[in-house]
């Protein structure tokens, strides 16, 4: 309210010296004095006006007691340790994923994954080394764990869509191969690696894909899944579709 009040004494003042404009020269120095005093109020109303900063924001409380709890968030570890991860606010600059699914249970590179169809990467979770700790699937660390989280990006690229080069294999997807064998490795359909074959079906209840000459797929003709197994699928030649 004080800014506002300067104001008007300025508008006020400058009135009234128009108004005097035939008065004697005393008048007009005691309205130039009252001017520069006014105006001098004035600036000192706005500075006082100016809104203060906005409070610091809170550290990061974990209220649910559970390592990656569904909805959680997470970002890569303050401590730079490969592959781990930690919970963050969901709205932290750092964060790099939400939790869709998490499930306790005791972990071996043979644990079938039971995540929804939008996860992006499992983090696993273990105790080996006394509190929970987290972090990729890629880093075997975390695999001879007590549980694991289903996770997708917060942003893009999200490599669980189809085509997107990660997670459950399924129709729509890409598969590349380094040389003359029958395991591939799933790669994104638009990326870097140009790939050899795209997932285009299941068999029917006979067996049979859609094409002749279609590729049939079963869980041993994949590379690197870490328990990702799946159906088996009918896949073509890229060039061929």
């Amino acid at each position: 309210m004080r800014y506002v009040r300067g104001l008007r004494v300025v508008v006020l003042l400058g009135t009234l010296v128009l108004a005097s404009g035939c008065s004697d020269g005393d008048d007009g120095a005691r309205g130039s004095s009252e001017t520069s005093a006014a105006s001098t109020l004035a600036t000192t109303s706005a500075e006082t006006a100016t809104p203060s900063s906005s409070p610091p924001q809170s550290p990061y409380s974990d209220t649910d007691t559970v390592l990656l709890a569904k909805d959680d968030c997470y970002g890569s570890a303050a401590d730079d340790t490969e592959g781990r991860v930690e919970e963050m606010a969901c709205d932290d600059p750092d964060a790099i994923g939400k939790v869709l699914k998490r499930v306790k249970e005791k972990m071996t590179r043979s644990t079938y994954i039971d995540c929804p169809g939008s996860t992006d990467d499992v983090l696993g979770v273990t105790d080996a080394s006394g509190p929970e700790l987290a972090g990729s699937r890629d880093y075997a660390r975390w695999l001879g764990g007590v549980g694991y989280a289903c996770v997708r990006n917060l942003k893009a690229p999200h490599p669980g869509d189809p085509g997107g080069g990660g997670m459950e294999i399924r129709v729509g997807d890409c598969l590349w191969t380094s040389g003359p064998t029958d395991q591939y490795k799933e790669v994104p359909c638009e990326g870097e690696t140009l790939p050899d074959l795209k997932i285009v079906g299941e068999p029917d209840l006979y067996g049979n894909c859609p094409r002749k000459d279609d590729i049939k797929l079963a869980e041993d003709s994949y590379l690197d899944i870490a328990g990702l197994d799946g159906p088996t699928y009918c896949a073509r030649h890229v060039t061929q579709q």
